[in-house]
């Protein structure tokens, strides 16, 4: 099973340096019933870049990931949560052959290129800047099954900025997790005295 999803893993890796937004779910499983969560065993540095790799940052993640988890109605239960979430960044730095005038701008601190404009210059120069991705995961707690994929990227001013970047990658990948439907009040009930008596 673990192969299955170290598969997935890489086919999804080489789409992920764009920052287009994308998602990827498996068909025969309705996330929408579902009714709670808890996390993964995640590890100490979740970024390949050292310099993206923080608790403060693990943690403003987490808490933005709480946060959009619970306006789709799913709930954090420790004792039997029906789904397992985790999240991986990467950054990685990329070179750009600086051709034509005026072909970039300040952001930050960070110079990045626009290829809008067509107005050659004498000396062109190599600039470079970062390219970050979040990737968050949804696994079926029973089965260890990748149920779920979210992958959106974004160039980074400076490692400073990182930490506001990819909160806002979480609120913009979660916008298109599944909304939980009603389901069994009675199940619900038992839910919640499952996480008060883990308290």
């Amino acid at each position: 099973m673990k192969q299955s999803i170290f598969i997935l893993f890489l086919a999804i890796l080489s789409f992920s340096c764009t920052r287009n937004l994308h998602i990827e779910r498996e068909p025969n499983i309705a996330i929408e019933q579902y009714r709670t969560y808890g996390w993964n065993k995640l590890e100490v540095t979740k970024a390949t870049h050292p310099l993206y790799s923080s608790a403060e940052l693990n943690q403003t993640l987490m808490r933005a990931i709480d946060k959009n988890l619970a306006k789709k109605g799913f709930r954090r239960n420790i004792a039997t949560p029906d789904f397992l979430v985790d999240f991986h960044i990467y950054v990685e730095e990329q070179k750009f052959q600086n051709l034509v005038c005026g072909a970039g701008f300040y952001r930050g601190e960070r110079y990045l290129p626009d290829l809008s404009q067509h107005t050659y210059c004498e000396s062109p120069e190599i600039v470079k800047y970062d390219d970050g991705t979040l990737i968050i995961d949804i696994v079926d707690a029973q089965t260890g099954q990748l149920v779920w994929r979210g992958t959106a990227g974004e160039i980074i001013d400076s490692s400073a900025y990182a930490t506001e970047v990819f909160r806002k990658k979480v609120n913009r990948i979660l916008k298109k997790f599944p909304v939980q439907k009603p389901g069994n009040t009675i199940k619900q009930k038992a839910d919640l005295e499952n996480v008060i008596s883990v308290k």
